[in-house]
């Protein structure tokens, strides 16, 4: 074990090593005493340098020799697992007991031996589990075994007779190769094709995999060398190619399956010798040359996919290679039967191109659900020449000539081996970590590993410049120290004649700018925690010599500004009083040191430095650091201007301002308290009433001060410490003030905060809203929302109470609601500490407030109304209103869920229009009439917003009937029908007439049956009815439609007939002295009239007549006539229509007439003119009816409207 030991030390690695200790030896004798550890130098004797020395020696030594020890236990455990492990012997089921025995003793004594003998490679890997592993695989007789013996490789086994553990697992199963370089696992060819015993063979082959993963976990193994014979591929057809490429495919694809890691595969072409002209082309070849290498490596791609291009153009240049020697090698040959050979060779080799290509590419198909073999290389041997060789291209020929097979002489089986031997010592070996998905892994901890050992090589080189480096730094630091200390004296002179913030600033960068360049000069030269100890001394009188600068000048300077500010303060008329307090406050906490508070001397700092450097950010940046700096040095006693000081508190004294100590009580409330508010949006929560955001502008929150926790937890128990601590006894005042100032400032701080909380809550309530109702399913959740125990008004206003009714602590009505809150905790415990607390709250009141009155009764008279409403021991409370709600809430739900809610809307309304004092809306609006704001709004705006949804709901109900029984045969009727149409050539008949204006008819049906409860009838004129400000919305225009039509059924059926009927008296009323007669006739009526006695004569209408004519004429005096002449059931009506009906007393009385005109020839001063003459005669219609049927305005005016 010795012996392998030192040899290990003669590895790269462990020599670099010794190296880089010899190094740092040598630093540490000759640097070690001027390094010091934590102000102790320990190296500066020259034993201790000599020990630190050895111990590194020593500590190399133990962890080289503790590491070979492991190493050499792990290839023992190896070995003994492979000796214990009987799977190992036995899996083979064709061997009897003595045969097993036989292999087990001849594999225990050969492992014994790797065991006590470890192995001596070239690279130096002198245990067993360290070598690489190989597995052989490949058919039956492909010569994996004549590989091996042809490698050139050194095993160790030979010298004691035994070449490999042959038998292991089976004599037929595998041989164990273990050689100095790499352990080889030739497996049998059986594993591979699995053609004989198929189970027996997958099993053993399985189980062999298992158990290589068994001892080497995490590389199994290093490659894969496949072995086929050139002749299974070259002569086989294609079925028994494809049928071969998939059986390595899938042994290769088992082998990734039960390693878990990619491998790498290098495919070896054995018997070679069996192409046509192989042994004669190669056969002058010494040693060296058939140890070369003869095949194709691929490059190197972990992303390989296909082999086909690339072993392609590898082969290719094989071919060109052979081509390129055949003319030398044939000129040495003189046999022409061997030289024909010679000159065949490369075509014969180069007609394998494609077949190989094929089954290369049928091997190492990539497929998307596994991962490809690595495919390194494909290479071609030959071991011992024995057999007949082929010739594919003689062949191919033949058979197209159609000649006979030409034979091939047998191999001689002479036994050179052709390309195998460098074969795996320079292309397999030198990969063998490339195995494996955890290649990136290896090569990570390799490069850690360099890398360390150069990061400790540059460490070393590093701190041995750097501390040499220090020695000529620390003269250099000297003189500049030197230089800045002559400077600072200069500076300091000038500052003792100016201090000003802007004097002493140059003086103060000096000394700074000193102590910083010890500071850089001493990080320079350290190494936490090693330092060169000549520098140790610096830092310290270059810290104070700053820091006694910023004491004398900056601190004085600062305390002089103060004073400064204070005076002008205190001599200003209308000054703030709170200001001057602050400044004072400084000024104290910076000359005293009194109730010091850092962050109160650093902001009034940062002011002073901002008003000095205004215009020069630069020197207000450099002025802040400094006073940063001072601070840290802070408190430190000063001295103090008395008189100004007296001055100021003189001053504050005498200008105490109460609204400036509330505002201060407001603010810290919020900020520095933290009160917690109450979210008036929260208590609300997302039902029927919300605050209105656009109004409220974000005030939703009522302050945590104007809440009853405000009230007696900070208001109540603080007010006294504000007020005294602003103009009482207090250590910036320095004495107390007379107890009736205390009391005038608390009075005139209770009257605001008092203003202030009822203005707080009053604004608050004020911004909430009703949520808008477009439907009435929202009302109904509206209305179920208001109407439940918690509705969130009854919880609103719960809040508002809770928070406006504060009784003085001790009082009859606190006590009672201490106990109702001890009760309600139910614990003694709770009804102690509530006691506590009431005590300690009457000892606050009397402190705060003495014997002025309690704010909490005006805050309390101010919302009593409305906490009347949630109060269980007042009249006034909201139970009524809440049981309306639900009433209506019930109205509301049993139209929403009506068959048709329309129609039950309209019912409802109707049913409220016919007895309108009875209805819940009535009894809610008188109710909600009696409580206060914003109650009594909130409460009107839900019964109206619902009453008007209902309304609406009832008009689309109404409106559909209007549609569905009045449009559509009122239309039909009147469209283009005379009297409807005054220029319509075709009359309305009497029928239709009846059945659309007529008693029960069209429009008389729908307005009894549906409109008369909402509308109003005043003066003949339909007005709709409005209740509790909303209607149905009736448009006016139909309403007066609707009243025409009632006028024109009393006009034509006033006597309640089934049929239109009217009488009428007709009289001459005129006639031109010029005319001869004038002429009426209705049917066989007639009235003529001479200018004689006027008589009247009755009509009726209709007339009786199937053909009902009318004619009214005038004639003249030369028999001339002028005839109007109308036809029809409404000729009487066209004719009064035509001859300018007009009215001329009353409302019953009318006159038309007829006219002729005539041109006749008139004198005038230049001669004649024709003029028209008129001739006129006239007649009067009086009505039988107050109603006039004449007024033919009432027909031509009525219409149907589209909708209500």
């Amino acid at each position: 074990m010795i012996r392998t030991y030192f040899a290990s030390l003669l590895r790269p690695v462990s020599l670099l090593i010794l190296l880089l200790l010899i190094i740092v030896s040598v630093a540490i004798y000759f640097f070690g005493g001027i390094v010091t550890i934590a102000g102790i130098t320990p190296f500066a004797q020259t034993e201790p340098r000599i020990i630190a020395i050895v111990a590194l020696f020593v500590l190399f030594f133990l962890i080289t020799f503790l590491r070979h020890v492991l190493a050499r236990r792990a290839n023992a455990k190896l070995i003994n697992s492979m000796l214990a492990n009987d799977e190992l012997v036995s899996m083979g089921t064709d061997m009897s007991a003595d045969e097993v025995e036989l292999i087990r003793e001849r594999f225990e004594a050969a492992l014994q031996k790797l065991r006590d003998n470890p192995l001596d490679g070239k690279r130096r890997r002198n245990f067993l589990f360290e070598l690489p592993w190989y597995i052989i695989i490949g058919p039956p007789g492909t010569g994996k075994t004549t590989i091996l013996r042809n490698s050139g490789l050194e095993y160790p086994l030979a010298e004691h007779g035994q070449e490999a553990l042959q038998g292991i697992g089976g004599t037929r199963n595998c041989d164990w190769w273990i050689s100095n370089e790499a352990v080889m696992i030739d497996t049998a060819g059986r594993y591979t094709t699995q053609d004989v015993n198929k189970g027996v063979d997958a099993a053993a082959w399985n189980g062999f995999l298992e158990l290589i993963l068994k001892f080497r976990r995490r590389r199994p193994v290093n490659g894969i060398l496949l072995t086929i014979s050139i002749e299974d591929v070259a002569v086989a057809d294609e079925d028994s190619r494809k049928r071969q490429a998939e059986i390595l495919r899938q042994r290769l694809r088992e082998l990734h399956r039960t390693f878990g890691m990619r491998l790498p595969v290098y495919v070896m072409f054995t018997k070679c010798d069996l192409i046509a002209g192989f042994d004669e082309y190669f056969d002058d070849l010494k040693q060296r040359e058939r140890d070369q290498v003869w095949g194709v490596t691929l490059p190197y791609d972990p992303q390989q996919i296909t082999v086909g291009p690339a072993f392609e153009a590898g082969f290719t240049d094989l071919v060109a290679r052979l081509e390129k020697d055949l003319p030398g090698t044939l000129s040495e040959e003189r046999n022409n039967s061997r030289r024909c050979r010679i000159y065949g060779f490369p075509y014969e080799f180069g007609s394998l191109s494609t077949v190989l290509r094929s089954f290369l590419a049928d091997v190492f198909r990539s497929s998307r659900y596994e991962a490809q073999p690595l495919l390194r290389g494909v290479y071609f041997t030959s071991g011992t020449q024995e057999g007949t060789p082929f010739d594919r291209l003689l062949g191919a020929m033949g058979r197209s000539f159609q000649l006979a097979p030409s034979h091939q002489m047998p191999l001689s089986g002479q036994g050179k081996a052709y390309f195998i031997k460098n074969l795996l010592s320079n292309i397999v070996f030198p990969e063998q970590n490339l195995v494996g998905v955890n290649t990136g892994l290896e090569r990570r901890l390799a490069a850690v590993y360099a890398g360390g050992l150069a990061a400790l090589c540059a460490l070393v080189i590093g701190m041995s410049a750097y501390w040499l480096a220090g020695l000529n730094h620390a003269e250099e630091t000297a003189e500049e120290v030197e230089e800045l200390t002559d400077r600072l004296r200069i500076l300091r002179t000038e500052a003792d004649q100016n201090r000003s913030l802007i004097s002493i600033l140059p003086t103060l960068n000096a000394a700074k700018a000193l102590r910083d360049e010890v500071i850089e000069q001493e990080n320079w030269l350290t190494v936490t925690p090693f330092s060169i100890e000549s520098q140790s001394k610096l830092l310290p009188a270059a810290t104070k010599t700053y820091d006694s600068y910023l004491t004398e000048y900056l601190l004085p300077s600062i305390a002089s500004r103060l004073e400064a500010q204070i005076q002008l303060v205190s001599n200003t008329t209308g000054s703030n009083s709170a200001l001057l307090r602050d400044q004072l406050e400084t000024y104290l906490m910076l000359t005293t040191g009194q109730n010091y508070n850092a962050d109160k001397v650093r902001s009034a700092f940062r002011s002073q430095n901002e008003a000095a450097f205004v215009l020069n950010p630069e020197n207000r940046g450099a002025m802040q650091e400094h006073m940063n700096n001072l601070i840290q040095l802070l408190p430190i006693k000063t001295a103090v201007d008395q008189p100004i000081v007296q001055e100021a508190r003189d001053r504050i004294q005498r200008v105490p301002q109460a609204s400036e100590i509330y505002n201060r009580m407001v603010t810290d409330s919020a900020q520095r308290y933290r009160v917690a508010p109450i979210n008036l949006t929260r208590s609300l929560g997302a039902g029927a009433l919300f605050i209105d955001s656009a109004t409220a502008g974000g005030r939703s929150l009522i302050p945590g001060l104007y809440t009853k926790n405000g009230f007696y937890n900070f208001f109540l128990a603080r007010l006294p410490e504000y007020i005294r601590s602003s103009i009482g006894s207090d250590w910036v005042l320095g004495d107390s003030v007379s107890e009736t100032t205390y009391n005038r400032l608390a009075q005139e701080i209770v009257r605001m905060y008092t203003q202030d909380y009822i203005q707080a809550w009053r604004e608050g309530i004020s911004y909430i809203r009703v949520v808008e109702i477009g439907s009435l399913g929202r009302a109904q959740i509206v209305l179920q929302d208001l109407s439940s125990p918690d509705s969130p008004l009854t919880n609103v206003l719960n809040i508002l109470r809770e928070n406006t009714q504060l009784p003085l602590p001790g009082s009859q009505q606190n006590q009672a609601a201490t106990q109702a809150a001890s009760a309600a905790s139910s614990g003694a415990a709770t009804s102690l500490a509530a006691s506590a607390s009431e005590a300690a709250q009457k000892a606050a009141v009397e402190t705060a407030f003495g014997d002025a009155p309690w704010p909490g009764l005006a805050i309390e008279n101010a919302f009593r109304p409305l906490n009347n409403l949630t109060d269980p021991t007042s009249s006034q409370t909201l139970d009524r209103v809440q049981q309306l709600f639900g009433d209506l809430y019930g109205n509301v739900s049993g139209v929403v869920t009506a068959p048709d809610p329309t129609k039950a809307a309209y019912d409802l309304v109707k049913g409220r229009a016919q007895t309108p004092t009875t209805d819940s809306f009535t009894t809610l609006r008188a109710e909600a009439s009696t409580k206060p704001e914003p109650v009594r709004s909130m409460v009107l705006s839900i019964v109206n917003r619902t009453w008007g949804l209902l309304n609406k709901s009832a008009y689309l109900y109404l409106n559909g009937r209007w549609k569905d029984e009045v449009v559509p045969a009122c239309t039909s009727i009147i469209a283009g029908r005379y009297p409807f149409d005054p220029d319509a050539q075709e009359d309305v008949s009497l029928e239709d007439f009846t059945d659309l204006l007529g008693p029960s008819g069209v429009m008389d049906a729908f307005y009894n049956d549906y409109l008369k409860p909402f509308i109003v009838v005043r003066r003949r004129q339909f007005s709709p009815i409005q209740t509790q400000g909303a209607g149905l919305g009736l448009a006016q225009e139909t309403l007066n439609q609707i009243s025409t039509s009632q006028t024109i059924k009393e006009a034509f059926f006033a006597k309640g007939g089934s049929s239109p009927e009217t009488k009428f008296t007709i009289r001459p009323s005129f006639l031109d002295p010029e005319a001869l007669r004038s002429t009426l006739k209705i049917d066989d009526d007639s009235i003529v009239y001479r200018h004689g006695p006027v008589r009247g004569k009755d009509f009726s209408w209709p007339s009786q007549a199937d053909a009902s004519t009318a004619e009214l004429s005038i004639t003249l005096l030369d028999n001339s006539k002028t005839t109007i002449l109308k036809e029809g059931t409404w000729a009487i009506f066209r004719l009064l229509s035509a001859s300018g009906l007009s009215r001329v007393r009353g409302r019953d009385r009318f006159e038309f007439s007829v006219e002729k005109v005539v041109k006749k020839e008139q004198r005038i001063d230049n001669g004649t003119k024709t003029v028209d003459v008129s001739y006129k005669g006239s007649f009067a219609l009086s009505a039988g009816s107050v109603v006039n049927p004449f007024n033919l305005g009432l027909y031509s005016s009525f219409r149907c409207p589209p909708a209500l």
